[in-house]
C-alpha cells in the first residue's frame, strides 16, 4: 500500500510539473556551424567555423508539455508551421532540456534529433542538432525574444 501511495504522489508530483505552456516569440535569429558531431552547444557558439550574423525573424515556438508537443509557426518564411512530438522533458528549476526529432523542410526524408535548451527564468532558448547529411552541427540562439509561460492547473 506504501507503494501504490508513493508511486501515486510521484506520478502527480511528475504531472503537475509538465502542466504548462511555454511561448516563445523571436524577432531575430543567429545560427552557428561547426564541422562534426557536437553536443555542447557553447563550445559551437565559442568557436564556430562559420556564423550567420544576426538576421531578422518573426516567429513563434510553443511548447506544450502536457501534451508533449512543439508547435513552429514563421511569419518570416512565408508563413509556414509544423507540430512535433517531445520525445523527453528533463527540468531543474527554470531550466528545460527537450528532445525533439524534426525533419527536414525541403526534404522530409531527413531527420534531425534537436535538443533546446530553454530557462524561463533567465529567458533563453537555444537549440542544437547534428545534421548527418553534411557532418555538421547546428546551435540558434535566442537572441531578442519575449516568452511567457502559461500553467494549465
Amino acid at each position: 500500500m506504501k507503494k501504490l501511495l508513493l508511486l501515486s504522489v510521484s506520478l502527480l508530483i511528475a504531472a503537475v510539473s509538465f502542466s504548462q505552456k511555454i511561448k516563445v516569440t523571436c524577432k531575430d535569429v543567429q545560427t552557428y556551424y561547426k564541422s562534426g558531431y557536437i553536443t555542447n552547444p557553447e563550445t559551437i557558439i565559442n568557436n564556430p567555423d562559420r556564423n550567420s550574423g544576426i538576421t531578422p525573424a518573426d516567429c513563434d515556438y510553443t511548447f506544450d508539455l502536457q501534451e508533449m508537443t512543439s508547435t513552429f509557426f514563421s511569419r518570416s518564411l512565408g508563413n509556414i508551421g509544423n507540430t512535433i512530438p517531445i520525445n523527453n522533458v528533463e527540468q531543474n528549476g527554470s531550466e528545460y532540456i527537450l528532445t525533439l526529432t524534426d525533419y527536414g523542410r525541403l526534404d522530409p526524408t531527413n531527420t534531425y534529433f534537436v535538443k533546446v535548451y530553454i530557462d524561463t527564468s533567465k529567458k533563453t532558448m537555444t537549440h542544437i542538432w547534428y545534421d548527418s547529411n553534411n557532418d555538421v552541427t547546428i546551435v540558434n540562439p535566442t537572441g531578442t525574444i519575449t516568452m511567457s509561460v502559461i500553467d494549465m492547473q
